[in-house]
Order: C-alpha cells, then sequence, then structure tokens
C-alpha cells in the first residue's frame, strides 16, 4: 500500500511516500534517521557557521592537482597569490571576496569562497576538472543551491540538492546510488529537501574520500585577488527576453547579415555611452564586429583581461551598493560608471560570438522588458532595424 511517513528531527520534516507495507513503516522511518545521524557523524561541518558561512559559501574540490594552478584555473591573478595563516585572516582582508585554497589527503585540493559561487560556473568546472575530477557545493542567503560534478573538462551532473529531481549535465543520473546512499530524495514525487545542503556535502565527501575540517582551514592556506572567467555565451534567451515574445521573434526571425549589423551598432552604441569605446583593445574589436569578423575571446588574451577586469569593478560596486560598511567607497556615479562599463564589455564580447542569434540574445536583450523609457526607445529603434 502507498504509505506517506513524516518524522520530525532537529526541526525537520521529512516526508516520503514510499510502497512499504504499514508493519514495516517504523523500519523506514529508522533508515532515513539513521542516514542522517550517519552523515552528520562522517561529515561535520558545523564549522562552516562558526565562521560564518553556513548561509553563503561555495566549496569546491579538485584532484591531482596543486593549490596554486586550481586557484588560477579559478581565475585568481597569480601574481596576487600570497600564503595567509588560516581562513580567519582571509575573511579580514587582504582580498575581497574571500577566496581561500589548500592541499588535502589523496591529491585532492580544497578551494572554499566566502559568498561566491565562482565554483559553481561551468566555465570554472571545465577548467579546473581539465584533465582531472572536480566536486562543487554551492548556497546562498537567497536559498539557492546547487551540486556539480565535473570529469575531464566535462560537467557530468549539476542539481539543486534541496529538489535534487531535476538534474542536467553529460551523465545527469551518474551520481543517483550515491545520492540514495546519502539519503537525498531524487524522485520526481518529492518535496523540498530542507538539509540538501548537508546532504550535498556529504555526497562530496563519498566521491572525494576527504572532508574539510575546522582543522584544516585553520592551518595556512593560499589566497589571492579572484578576476572571475568570462561567461560562456547564453544557450538561449534570457527569461526576461522570453517574456518580450515580439522581440525574441524579431532576433530569431532576422536576416543574418541583418542582424549581425544591428548587433554591431548595438555594441558601439553601448560602449561610446560606457566611455571604452577609445580603448586601444575595445576599438579593435567594434572594427572586427563590423568587418562580419567573429572569435572566441580568451580568459588570458590582452581583451579578456580587461573584460574581466570590468568585471571586478563592477562586482566591487555591487559590494559598496549592498554592504553598508563599504558604500563610502564609491559614489553612486562612480557605481553606476562600473556597471554601464561592464555591460558594454559583455556587448563587446557578445558582439564577437559566431552565432549570431546567441550574440543578440546578450547584446539586444538588455531592452527586455521596456519598463522604462530609455528601454521603450530603444526597443523601438532596435525592432525598426531588425525588420529593415
Amino acid at each position: 500500500m502507498l504509505l506517506v511517513c513524516e518524522r520530525r528531527w532537529d526541526n525537520v520534516r521529512l516526508r516520503a511516500m514510499v510502497k512499504v507495507p504499514v508493519c514495516h513503516s517504523w523500519l523506514y522511518s529508522l533508515k532515513i534517521k539513521q542516514t542522517m545521524i550517519q552523515r552528520r557523524a562522517v561529515v561535520d561541518y558545523d564549522w562552516l557557521s562558526d565562521e560564518g558561512l553556513d548561509e553563503a559559501f561555495c566549496l569546491t574540490f579538485a584532484r591531482g592537482s596543486s593549490d596554486s594552478l586550481v586557484l588560477t584555473r579559478f581565475g585568481v591573478d597569480p601574481e596576487s597569490l600570497r600564503t595567509l595563516d588560516g581562513l580567519a585572516e582571509a575573511l579580514d582582508g587582504p582580498f575581497d571576496p574571500a577566496v581561500v585554497a589548500g592541499e588535502l589527503a589523496g591529491g585532492w585540493v580544497f578551494v572554499l569562497e566566502d559568498n561566491g559561487f565562482e565554483g559553481s560556473r561551468e566555465e570554472v568546472l571545465r577548467a579546473v576538472s581539465a584533465g582531472t575530477e572536480a566536486v562543487s557545493v554551492f548556497t546562498n542567503v537567497n536559498g539557492n543551491a546547487r551540486f556539480c560534478h565535473a570529469v575531464d573538462g566535462v560537467v557530468r551532473t549539476q542539481f539543486d540538492p534541496c529538489s535534487a529531481s531535476r538534474r542536467w549535465g553529460s551523465d545527469p543520473d551518474a551520481l543517483l546510488p550515491l545520492m540514495h546512499e546519502v539519503g537525498m530524495p531524487c524522485g520526481q514525487d518529492d518535496e523540498w529537501f530542507a538539509e540538501g545542503v548537508d546532504a550535498a556535502l556529504a555526497l562530496a565527501h563519498r566521491i572525494t574520500g576527504v572532508p574539510l575540517s575546522a582543522a584544516r582551514v585553520a592551518e595556512p592556506v593560499l589566497s589571492g585577488r579572484l578576476v572571475p572567467l568570462l561567461f560562456d555565451p547564453p544557450r538561449g534567451p534570457s527569461w526576461m527576453l522570453r517574456e518580450d515574445h515580439e522581440l525574441m521573434m524579431a532576433i530569431e526571425s532576422a536576416d543574418r547579415a541583418m542582424l549581425r549589423r544591428v548587433v554591431a551598432a548595438e555594441a558601439r552604441r553601448r560602449a561610446g555611452d560606457a566611455g571604452i569605446a577609445g580603448h586601444p583593445l575595445v576599438a579593435q574589436a567594434l572594427d572586427e564586429v563590423e568587418r562580419g569578423q567573429t572569435r572566441a575571446v580568451g580568459d588570458d588574451s590582452e581583451l579578456g583581461l580587461l573584460l574581466r577586469g570590468l568585471a571586478c569593478e563592477s562586482r566591487a560596486a555591487g559590494d559598496s551598493l549592498a554592504l553598508p560598511t563599504q558604500r563610502h567607497l564609491m559614489t553612486e556615479t562612480e557605481r553606476q560608471q562600473a556597471f554601464l562599463r561592464h555591460s558594454a564589455g559583455l556587448a563587446v564580447q557578445s558582439a564577437l560570438f559566431p552565432d549570431p542569434v546567441r550574440a543578440a540574445y546578450q547584446v539586444l536583450g538588455w531592452v527586455a522588458p521596456h519598463r522604462d523609457a530609455t528601454r521603450i526607445a530603444r526597443r523601438a529603434d532596435i525592432l525598426r532595424e531588425l525588420r529593415g
């Protein structure tokens, strides 16, 4: 028969629907409880709360590399690398955001980000796992969470550990046996799993065989200035662009040569408004776009390093706006200019994408949704240009 078993441990309600005889229901509940107890006994990450990291962190493990190489692949400036006494020193400075790395048993390296998410990005996972293997667990204050597993530059499995029924990657079901072992619900009918992040940390331990302890992060760690890797071209339109059906259809149905010209003009206009069009590297890229040339911008190329620097400025501006203790570091004008330069830099990079439609999603999609006068006017111009 179908039985709903509900039990409460540690103020967390677990609800499971299973086909078991009523007389064995207590065994099922006991098995869930034992799994949770065993998981906590094997992997103790309570120290994350002690360090103020439990609500927003990203923990990544990579095998077979040095901590300096992993951090460099992560996007940390190699010239900024320095050894700190431990996580506590990193959280007090000198780099913001704080990101630390260290070597563990079995040839594994950990990377811990305070309120970061780089380790959950496919671009980073591909780089970190090249020729080896990487695992990451991410969560933030908004309740977002993700578990990722990558092997040899390919992201095999990704999912939200609090709702693991939806998985994606090159082999989305590869970890199902281990997910069951750590008590993570994976079925389509399973409800929100409040202990998903704890289970994800236990799953990372099952894969790597090495947890990250409080004692280890109290020892010397390597840190540096994070300069995020460039983002991949968008796979599809943003949710905001999808809501603007007229604009999305105009982009996807436009003549490709016409689309290239509209994208090129918009990228140049945005670069000009942001004050970066005169930079030699940006000017060269815009000239290439207008000639119909395309290329992938490498992370370590001159243009790539410039665009990554703009992203750092934008992140600093965002922090100064969100954190009262940092608000005095930038004026509102300086913040808006940093945001504008970063957005324009993304437009320049995107205009070089080989696929003109994906380029247009990024370069033209900013006008959706059209809620303010500037966007409404620019959207009308773009639609007119796309339609010839």
